[in-house]
């Protein structure tokens, strides 16, 4: 299946950015084609397992979701 990854915008300390479009992959589940499009910039846990962000920003597979919380 084909993803479309977005990450979410944000609002910190005097910055501000809206959603943004990452890329689109073929992958088997969004996990999969997270770490196959975004791969060293995941965030990781303690346990070195890949988040499904990016700098705190969560991904999303589509654009609607992706601007719900900063546009």
């Amino acid at each position: 299946m084909r993803y479309q990854i977005w990450s979410e915008g944000y609002a910190a300390t005097g910055e501000r950015a809206p959603a943004s479009f990452e890329g689109e992959v073929e992958a088997n589940s969004f996990h999969e084609a997270c770490i196959l499009l975004l791969k060293d910039r995941l965030d990781k846990d303690s346990q070195g397992n890949c988040r499904m962000s990016v700098w705190g920003c969560r991904l999303f597979d589509n654009e609607a979701e992706a601007r719900k919380s900063f546009g």
